[in-house]
């Protein structure tokens, strides 16, 4: 039997952005950075934006307020790479086509994570960027469950899953 894909990032980032920003209108999985004006040129602007998507850099999220646009990533596991991507990511903002219909605006930047391993709020205070815990009952099982992966039961009880499976010629 195939294993379901959970996409737990993408379900707590919706629910952080109903429940948070509701009444505001925000982009999810949005390409920043500049295109290539040569491609502009030559095939115009919708087909270069398309054409260059795959290789920009992608925000979680850009939530568009009256006079900020508040930059989102969200993390449940790898914190640290959420957080280190959001200045850089900063950098691009105003240079991104797509949201040139919003600027000028002051760029904020929110770190939404299901958990804070320690020192990520100072290393987050650090860089200005705001950190937001957003762990429902949901995300609190999974992430238990992640947790659990790492114990010596857990293992043991995978590897004689995976040798099953071998035995009866499943994988």
């Amino acid at each position: 039997m195939a294993r379901k894909s959970r996409q737990v990032e993408t379900r707590m980032l919706s629910e952080y952005l109903l429940a948070n920003y509701g009444k505001f209108s925000y982009i999810m999985d949005v390409p920043l950075g500049l295109v290539d004006e040569k491609i502009m040129a030559a095939q115009g602007y919708q087909q270069a934006i398309n054409a260059a998507r795959p290789f920009r850099p992608r925000a979680d999220a850009i939530v568009i307020l009256p006079n900020y646009l508040v930059l989102v990533e969200a993390k449940v596991w790898n914190t640290v790479n959420g957080l280190a991507k959001l200045p850089l990511y900063k950098t691009l903002v105003p240079l991104t086509p797509e949201l040139k219909q919003y600027m000028p605006r002051e760029v904020l930047m929110e770190l939404v994570a299901g958990s804070a391993p320690s020192n990520l709020s100072l290393m987050a205070e650090a860089q200005g960027v705001k950190l937001r815990i957003y762990n429902p009952p949901w995300l609190k099982e999974v992430v238990d469950g992640m947790n659990k992966y790492w114990t010596p039961e857990y293992q043991a009880a995978r590897q004689e899953k995976l040798a099953l499976r071998e035995h009866f010629g499943l994988e």
